[in-house]
């Protein structure tokens, strides 16, 4: 069958839209827009609706709707061409008063209606365009505390550092006031609190006494969805999305030990945080900790993709064949279900090479109905690419595994290098290959050796380089035996027996 959680953001409907020159929305576009998701693996879709704003006609807190009518009042909106953010809010606007639709209830009951469990989401954080004095996306709210960040004992010196400090009474107030009026609003199936956006939310220094601090949070979040299940007459799940170990969770103040205790929540997932997809999260080690709890495990993934954060290259979204490589590791390593982030639809690819997973709507339609399943996505052609962890707290570094530094001496390695991929099950009969990038002009290739496991591979010869491998590399391909008992984990060894070069990609293709 397969399980996939889905993300909506709080404003891409009407952004993409717009940006398409979209000039109405009516009530069946908005149905349409839900109904693309019927008869895929989607069994949860969360609803987000707010940043540091709230994206549909909130009462208790600021929202997009009120603010673009107060920015239209006092002249603002002449630079809505140049800021697509605030174009956008126009179409929402026209959707919640001329065309008269309540956008997210409607989504709500549209979700019901095809047998996939409406979710909302609340941003817990939301710090973006921190550099910006007078952003559209910021709340009064914030704009008005700006103060209590978490670098308020000193000047914020980096972008994480604007982030609230929840260690102050009126963040936490606020942000229980967003959580207090959705489940008063909308009849959901689950709230959940993504803690990602963002999760610097303790003030530096202070994340080991703010443990207690967000503790006592959760518990007045479960109190209040308690009552909220009185007056809907049934259940509301409680989810949560956290970084991808549970030491940088417990760094960065988050003790998801006590939740899952004190039976606070339904659903952990765990993520990177945009700037790359991560193939490397333990997944395995989460639900060694969460063995015998009543607690789902979701594995997060990012639309984006990336080696390591290098400079001058970013932006590269997945393609099908990198995506499902990464659903099926973590089938294999044991989750509950995948969760997709920022895999929202696009109405038109992102660019004239585009080999992403939104190069095609049947593509993209493809992968939500077999990424959710473990022995579909096994099934599938992949690319396991090596990754790396865009998340860290002090003393708990995000990690990465390249570049791999490689040197040799008179015929031998000092010493082989090795990676960890994740690569789920290999069936046998499928070609498997590693792929290695190198600067140009740095290797003599034939001197580089390659282990699979332990056995060593062939090299098949040079590759050009193909979405989303970086183009300024040379590629070259190892053939690794296939027996049809390969384990799920595999570890790439490299060594070079003369010169010095290091490894900027690497891949296991299995074909």
């Amino acid at each position: 069958m397969g399980r996939i959680i889905f993300n909506e953001d709080p404003n891409h409907f009407i952004f993409t839209r717009a940006r398409a020159g979209v000039e109405r929305v009516t009530r069946e576009d908005l149905v349409d827009f839900i109904l693309q998701y019927k008869d895929t693996q989607i069994t949860d879709f969360m609803i987000c609706i707010c940043a540091s704003l709230a994206w549909y006609d909130s009462k208790r807190t600021q929202n997009a709707i009120d603010k673009y009518k107060e920015w239209l009042a006092c002249g603002k909106t002449s630079d809505e061409e140049r800021d697509p953010v605030v174009k956008c809010t126009k179409l929402l606007v026209d959707i919640y008063e001329k065309e008269g639709v309540e956008m997210h209830k409607l989504w709500v009951q549209t979700l019901r209606d095809i047998g996939i469990h409406p979710w909302i989401s609340v941003r817990m954080n939301d710090i973006h365009e921190t550099d910006r004095e007078d952003s559209f996306l910021f709340s009064d709210f914030y704009k008005a505390h700006r103060a209590m960040n978490r670098a308020s004992h000193r000047t914020p010196a980096s972008y994480y550092e604007y982030g609230l400090d929840y260690l102050y009474e009126d963040v936490r107030r606020y942000y229980m006031t967003l959580i207090e009026e959705a489940l008063d609003t909308f009849d959901m199936d689950g709230l959940e609190l993504d803690w990602m956006r963002e999760i610097y939310s303790i003030g530096i220094g202070r994340e080991y006494e703010g443990t207690a601090v967000i503790n006592a949070f959760m518990r007045e979040v479960f109190a209040r969805v308690k009552a909220a299940e009185q007056k809907w007459g049934h259940p509301i799940r409680i989810a949560v999305r956290l970084p991808d170990t549970p030491e940088k969770c417990l760094r960065l103040g988050f003790d998801f030990f006590d939740w899952v205790n004190a039976g606070l929540v339904d659903l952990i997932t765990v993520t990177p945080r945009w700037s790359s997809i991560d193939n490397n999260m333990p997944i395995d080690l989460w639900k060694k900790i969460l063995a015998d709890k009543p607690v789902e495990l979701a594995a997060g993934l990012e639309i984006l993709i990336d080696a390591y954060n290098r400079r001058g290259r970013k932006y590269w979204n997945n393609t099908y064949e990198t995506a499902i490589a990464s659903a099926c590791a973590y089938h294999s390593m044991g989750a509950d279900a995948i969760y997709l982030f920022n895999y929202m639809d696009a109405l038109e690819p992102s660019s004239d090479k585009d080999d992403s997973l939104y190069s095609d709507r049947e593509i993209y339609h493809k992968f939500l109905c077999t990424a959710g399943s473990d022995e579909g996505s096994a099934a599938q052609p992949r690319r396991h690419v090596v990754t790396y962890d865009d998340v860290s707290a002090v003393s708990v570094p995000g990690a990465r595994q390249l570049p791999l530094r490689l040197s040799g001496e008179r015929g031998r390695p000092t010493p082989f290098s090795a990676l960890r991929i994740v690569t789920g099950k290999i069936p046998a009969g499928r070609t498997v290959h590693a792929v290695l990038g190198f600067a140009r002009g740095t290797v003599h290739i034939e001197n580089v050796t390659v282990y699979l496991n332990a056995k060593k591979c062939r090299l098949a010869g040079p590759a050009k380089p193909v979405y989303p491998q970086y183009e300024d590399m040379e590629y070259f391909i190892f053939e690794a035996e296939n027996d049809g008992a390969l384990p799920p984990v595999s570890v790439l060894e490299v060594g070079i027996s003369e010169g010095e070069t290091a490894v900027h990609w690497a891949e296991i293709d299995i074909l």
